[in-house]
């Protein structure tokens, strides 16, 4: 496998080492895992110093820290049978609003880039994992054509994260190409939703500062009195006006989640880069007068414990936020497997999609997948 923009692995965990997933906090992961090893990470390649270092630590792969598009040829890696990767999501085009014509610079784009890599790899299978704008864009059009002209069925679909045992409302959405046939995505899992009590409710609510159970560090008086204001399920709608910046004085309505208290028992919401601050959103602990800590938030992407990060508070957390979550990563990777040994699915006819080159194929769930064994 050859991860392009790879992040701190969060697709290559899912994949790898899944079983590291069993035993996280108290989210009753137990059976997770392949009984052989079918999945190996290759090549990884990622543009940010720190980032990179966190994936040499914790994989086996070669590392290739530094701009995509600096890459001559991916032509070595040609004994790939899949290609992974989230080409960063900035500046999508609406779709049908930009004509194919005008897009002079396609070449330089990232999301072009890790096609240009497929077409040098010419791997079996090829995943893309981006935020759902992609499939309503028109570089997630032309990313269908492309992968078509070079021989791929491709089907699109978005998940969320929670139908998949992850304790996060998290959307996303992906393209997954294939040259042995029409390939699937997972059906979501017929199990009780994974709450924040599940992923935190063992740590400490003072901070330990170690392994990072650390918090926003320098947090001004005037911070401390509105979370102080904050109920459990509360935002800064509950904060009087008097402690409230100008910004917020003026504006009464939207923005429910900014300076909210995550819920015990509900999954958290989307965990962004920036989790740390509670003004970017409902990131502050369900009791405890404080913002999540790194920990916790690698917690509700499932990362665990032990897996190491490389770099400050402020430079890991962006890498926890932005990684798509390991245990959404592994049942991608079950249907990976499944279709890499032979299973196949067929378009859903009925499924509504943004575009008319986009399609969808019927989802394949944990049952099918039992009696499919002998694929």
């Amino acid at each position: 496998m050859v991860d392009l923009f790879s992040g701190a692995g969060g697709i290559s965990l899912g994949f790898e080492r899944p079983e590291t997933l069993n035993g996280l906090a108290d989210l009753g992961y137990s059976d997770i895992g392949f009984d052989s090893d079918p999945f190996e990470t290759v090549l990884a390649v990622e543009k940010d110093d720190y980032t990179a270092e966190t994936f040499g630590k914790n994989f086996d792969a070669e590392v290739i820290e530094g701009d995509i598009r600096e890459i001559d040829s991916f032509a070595a890696y040609s004994d790939a049978d899949v290609v992974v990767g989230g080409p960063p999501c900035q500046g999508f085009s609406n779709l049908n609003s930009v004509k194919t014509a005008e897009l002079e610079d396609e070449r330089n784009k990232l999301w072009r880039q890790y096609m240009r890599a497929v077409e040098d790899i010419d791997p079996d299978v090829f995943l893309i994992e981006n935020v759902p704008r992609f499939l309503k864009s028109q570089e997630g059009a032309r990313t269908v054509q492309i992968a078509e002209d070079l021989g791929y069925t491709t089907v699109v679909d978005t998940l969320w994260a929670h139908e998949y045992g992850v304790p996060q409302k998290r959307k996303r959405s992906f393209i997954l190409g294939s040259k042995l046939g029409v390939p699937f995505f997972p059906q979501e899992l017929d199990e009780e939703v994974r709450t924040v009590r599940d992923a935190i409710g063992d740590l400490p609510d003072e901070p330990t500062e170690e392994n990072w159970h650390v918090s926003r560090k320098h947090v001004t008086e005037l911070s401390k009195n509105r979370m102080e204001e904050v109920p459990k399920g509360g935002n800064r709608f509950d904060i009087p006006e008097d402690l409230l910046p100008d910004c917020w004085k003026n504006k009464d309505r939207g923005g429910t989640d900014l300076f909210g208290r995550l819920w015990w028992d509900r999954p958290s919401v989307t965990i962004r880069t920036e989790f740390y601050k509670p003004e970017k959103g409902r990131y502050l602990h369900p009791e405890a007068n404080r913002s999540i800590t790194v920990r916790e938030g690698a917690r509700l992407q499932t990362f665990p414990d032990d897996f190491e990060f490389a770099g400050p508070r402020t430079r890991v957390a962006p890498q926890i936020g932005n990684a798509l979550p390991p245990k959404l990563a592994y049942h991608l990777a079950e249907a990976i497997k499944l279709h890499l040994e032979g299973k196949e699915s067929t378009i859903d006819p009925d499924a509504g999609t943004e575009h008319d080159v986009f399609t969808k194929s019927f989802r394949i769930g944990n049952r099918e997948q039992a009696q499919l064994s002998s694929f």
